[in-house]
């Protein structure tokens, strides 16, 4: 059964569920039959499609039903009558960026995750940097196929919210503990082919010439990017990354929300990404798997020495600022002459 054809077959059920949310913000009912279709996949495989069986929509009508649809259809409608509409609504807004979602999520659950965190790492710092990177993961610093993936499009309705927050902010604990380990777990065979090929003595020096040359021109297509960046995205670079001041912390110097400050956030980060791969294609004669390779390799060294370019040019553009207002002020001066 295909999305569509979920759709079509559970449009009373859908409805349901919509006219039951409290807030359904911008959320349409094509959005949320697609983020139901998603559940009852994950857990009624069996009830959407048996093997090697595909079900049409009017397999599940009253009338055409026989009794094994008709066992599954009951079966589906009562995992959707089960499920969170309120917490559904709010992730699927918030995995579409509706900044009235987003506002509502960091008004209600900043606090809870922040407090998780802390229990996670016994500092009041290091649970201010784990809930940013948890805020930066649920609204989707990844990309595939060209679209932005939020963390949000896995909550599929089932228990609450908060719990599968919890179980979130725990697995990203964990990731961060393994990728900051000597020792680094693999989990896809895809990352197989991005582990570095084990040092012997007759790959030492080639290995160490290579990563040289990647973080040559990681660095040089950085400051390019950077250098392209409009001058707020850059300020936030640096009061992220540099100052390692929190989200809220920058909220408070823009006179906005720190959802909005994540938001700011992760499209520069991705606006980034793109300046870089394209300056290696450019500038270094990268061709696709050397750009993807060099942003890997640098990336785990965690040491790239761009930050005094970035905060040379963050002077620079206050500097600039500070320009424009003295000219602003001379002209108005002289008007009034």
């Amino acid at each position: 059964m295909t999305a569509e054809e979920f759709r079509e077959a559970f449009q009373v059920e859908i409805g349901d569920l919509m006219a039951r949310a409290t807030r359904p913000y911008s959320v349409t009912s094509e959005e949320m039959a697609l983020a139901l279709y998603g559940s009852a996949k994950k857990y009624l495989p069996s009830s959407i499609a048996c093997p090697g069986e595909k079900l049409s929509a009017d397999a599940f009508t009253k009338s055409n039903a026989s009794q094994e649809n008709a066992q599954k259809r009951q079966a589906i409608s009562e995992l959707l009558a089960s499920l969170s509409c309120d917490d559904l609504c709010l992730a699927v807004a918030c995995a579409k960026g509706d900044d009235a979602a987003w506002e509502d999520f960091f008004r209600d659950y900043r606090g809870y995750l922040i407090s998780i965190a802390r229990a996670v790492t016994q500092d009041q710092g290091g649970a201010e940097q784990l809930a940013d990177s948890t805020f930066a993961e649920l609204y989707g610093l990844r990309e595939s196929g060209g679209a932005r993936v939020s963390k949000f499009s896995f909550y599929s309705g089932r228990g609450s919210l908060r719990g599968w927050l919890r179980a979130v902010v725990y697995q990203l604990s964990a990731d961060i503990y393994r990728k900051n380990g000597r020792f680094v777990q693999t989990e896809d065979a895809d990352d197989m082919e991005r582990i570095p090929v084990a040092a012997t003595p007759g790959n030492i020096g080639e290995n160490e010439f290579v990563g040289q040359q990647y973080e040559t021109a990681v660095c040089d297509s950085l400051k390019r990017a950077i250098t392209q960046l409009e001058p707020r995205d850059r300020l936030i670079f640096a009061h992220y990354y540099y100052d390692e001041m929190t989200l809220k912390e920058i909220g408070k110097l823009f006179n906005v929300h720190e959802a909005t400050v994540c938001r700011w956030l992760a499209k520069a980060q991705k606006r980034t990404r793109k300046l870089v791969e394209k300056s290696l294609s450019k500038d270094h004669n990268f061709n696709r798997r050397q750009v993807s390779e060099a942003i890997q390799i640098v990336a785990e060294r965690a040491d790239i020495p761009i930050g005094d370019h970035l905060i040379e040019r963050v002077k620079s553009d206050r500097q600039v600022e500070e320009d424009a207002k003295r000219r602003e002020g001379q002209a108005l001066s002289l008007r009034l002459d």
